[in-house]
């Protein structure tokens, strides 16, 4: 059989094609992984001791925190972490979320390790108001035209310049 551009195919030949393209749309059903935030493994978990591990050898292990608590003196540390999956357009579903509090005494040494429920967390709605600004809001036509003739003025005699 003859295609359009006068090559010749085979049966085996336009198997092979249709199973490249199969392949193609396929990897596009592929989910996208994603990872927010310092998700610590159970490996890295392990490693920190309470009231062995220092405040030091915690971030050389775990790396920085999440976040420090801001009215501890900087006593609480929190390590929060998740994975996500997309699949193509479809809303991205949480696979894994692990938050950790570790806690440390005045000489900076672990006390205590605590692995908090992430299903206690709360969803919260963000503000969608605006600040208003000072000054007027400018249309797209207002602001290409706005400026014409602004910055060339006529020069006055004995006003200097070429």
């Amino acid at each position: 059989m003859k295609t359009a551009l006068g090559l010749q195919t085979t049966p085996s030949l336009r198997l092979g094609i249709c199973l490249l393209l199969g392949m193609i749309f396929l990897a596009g059903c592929t989910p996208a992984r994603n990872t927010h935030g310092n998700l610590v493994s159970d490996v890295r978990y392990n490693q920190v001791r309470p009231y062995e591990t220092t405040r030091y050898e915690l971030r050389q292990i775990w790396g920085p925190p999440t976040a420090v608590a801001p009215f501890t003196g900087g006593d609480t540390w929190y390590y929060i972490g998740q994975k996500s999956e997309v699949m193509g357009i479809f809303k991205a579903e949480i696979t894994d979320r692990r938050v950790i509090r570790v806690d440390f005494d005045d000489a900076g040494t672990v006390t205590q390790i605590a692995e908090l429920d992430p299903a206690a967390g709360q969803e919260i709605d963000p503000v969608t108001r605006q600040t208003p600004t000072a000054g007027k809001e400018f249309t797209v036509l207002q602001q290409l035209v706005g400026n014409l003739g602004r910055f060339n003025k006529a020069r006055t005699a004995g006003s200097g310049g070429p």
